[in-house]
């Protein structure tokens, strides 16, 4: 048989050569497992802000406390609540003091999404006292006419965890020997019930 040329340069009747495999093909495989490889990491990635932005503390046994930095919204209250509500039956907790020293602005909407949580904590059995309101947060408060009347507030962390000794029947008392003010007696005190 006579190989003659075709106007494209191949060659009629010629055995075509082993195809190897596609390399676009290969990229796009390369590309998927690299795309499930990011979208692993930045899903841990967000798991972990989430956990950085709601850190519940369990303080002392049957206390946890939730420092909350920065604004409150919808979806960030949602998230903060699920974790709240895991970590009270997990610790069997029952009481969380709800900590907003680090909340620049409470408005009606913040005031709202705290009252929620105040919710949500109580249907499982918790007490929830809110602490660090500062002056300005509690005159804005007042002169928007939000009424937390029926929730505890303490001005500090340190007065809402002497109230929640007392209210599980602990009090702080300083090591015997231990001189108040003493650099030797930091952190000598202990919670005793």
């Amino acid at each position: 048989m006579r190989e003659q040329k075709t106007e494209v340069g191949a060659y009629v009747g010629q055995a075509k050569p082993a195809s190897r495999p596609d390399r676009t093909e290969e990229r796009n495989v390369a590309d998927l497992q690299t795309t499930a490889s990011q979208a692993a990491l930045l899903e841990e990635q967000r798991r972990t802000i989430l956990e950085l932005q709601t850190p519940v503390i369990q303080v002392w046994q049957g206390i946890l406390a939730l420092p909350i930095v920065g604004s409150l919204d919808t979806a960030r209250t949602q998230e903060m609540n699920e974790i709240l509500l895991e970590r009270i039956v997990q610790t069997g907790s029952e009481i969380v003091i709800l900590d907003i020293t680090a909340v620049p602005v409470v408005d009606t909407v913040v005031a709202k999404h705290l009252l929620e949580t105040v919710a949500v904590a109580r249907l499982l059995g918790a007490e929830v006292l809110i602490v660090g309101i500062s002056t300005r947060t509690a005159l804005t408060m007042v002169h928007l006419g939000i009424d937390i009347s029926g929730v505890v507030t303490r001005t500090t962390l340190a007065k809402g965890l002497e109230w929640s000794f007392a209210r599980l029947g602990l009090e702080v008392v300083p090591v015997r020997g231990a001189a108040r003010g003493d650099a030797t007696g930091v952190g000598t005190e202990t919670a005793t019930g």
